[in-house]
């Protein structure tokens, strides 16, 4: 896929993974954190275009990606995060 192309897909994917967060309140603390981790984890962006799109860094990105996963300790934010990868990746819908 081309750079623009990936891009594109990539911001699509941000719109919808913006929406599912909104139904979650357990995400809200760390919404965009959530948001930049689903859309490099769920949807396989690079951190590099990740970065493009929520224009940041990518360093910045990395400081997201660490924090939800330690957020992920946390047995609510874990299951309410993993009820959307599971809805992303069409796993079990628990």
């Amino acid at each position: 896929m081309t750079d623009r192309l990936m891009l594109r897909a990539g911001g699509t994917a941000l719109r919808s993974i913006r929406l599912a967060v909104s139904f979650m309140p357990e995400l809200q603390p760390r919404k965009k954190a959530v948001e930049i981790y689903l859309l490099v984890t769920g949807c396989n962006l690079n951190q590099t275009d990740a970065a493009t799109l929520c224009g940041c860094t990518k360093q910045n990105i990395s400081k997201h990606l660490r924090r939800v996963e330690k957020a992920r300790e946390d047995t609510a934010f874990d299951r309410a995060l993993a009820r959307i990868e599971a809805v992303m990746i069409g796993g079990d819908h628990a």
